[in-house]
């Protein structure tokens, strides 16, 4: 049981070892723009967490700063911090994968429209709480998993993120994934906690991939 810190393919990069065996985990902020000035100290917290299952791998920052390009698109993984991402995934291979950004009031209302679908090619995020929300990740991306893999997008709000309530609202999420051992296990604290939101994820999901994937 113990806390490393590394470096790969010059990402730097928490990673935590549980002695009893378990899934691998990723936790990601940080991806684009300047959302690491937003993710970093919430991630940096979960390193910190003295319990949890497996092996978790936890990177506050992918960039510190960079051009915005959207994760949705295909140019974001023909980048440097995108082809990164990539490289990590696949030598982690996480059946956890949790990818934390943040977004500025302004587009609370695109990311929940209920037509996103139609105008971005994705399901609308659903408010967990507090405008903490959550989602599917990219289509690009989530083919690098398997069907059974458990991946979630964070989208937390900038303007609160100072706030201390928030921060832990948004840790309590991700230490679902940090503390348990099965894909199974996760689903049900997340529709105990959150029943509303995450029974309507659900459809969303099972509608996108018409039944294809599990649930995230």
């Amino acid at each position: 049981m113990g806390l490393e810190e590394l470096e790969d393919y010059g990402v730097k990069l928490y990673r935590l070892t549980y002695p009893e065996e378990g899934p691998a985990k990723l936790f990601v902020g940080g991806l684009h723009g300047n959302e690491s000035r937003y993710t970093a100290p919430i991630l940096g917290r979960l390193a910190q967490e003295e319990i949890y299952v497996g092996e978790a791998i936890i990177i506050t920052s992918l960039v510190k700063n960079s051009r915005y390009i959207s994760v949705l698109a295909e140019e974001y993984y023909q980048r440097k911090e995108g082809m990164n991402l990539l490289l990590l995934i696949q030598k982690y291979k996480p059946r956890f994968y949790f990818e934390l950004h943040a977004y500025e009031k302004p587009s609370y209302s695109r990311l929940t429209d209920p037509e996103r679908v139609k105008k971005a090619g994705v399901p609308h995020f659903l408010d967990l709480d507090e405008g903490i929300l959550i989602g599917s990740i990219a289509p690009i991306l989530r083919r690098k998993f398997t069907k059974h893999d458990f991946c979630m997008t964070i989208e937390v709000p900038k303007w609160k993120c100072a706030s201390e309530k928030i921060k832990e609202k948004v840790l309590e999420v991700l230490r679902i994934g940090l503390t348990k051992a099965g894909r199974e296990e996760v689903m049900h604290e997340f529709r105990m906690r959150y029943p509303l939101p995450i029974k309507m994820a659900e459809q969303l999901f099972h509608q996108y991939y018409r039944n294809r994937l599990k649930p995230f």
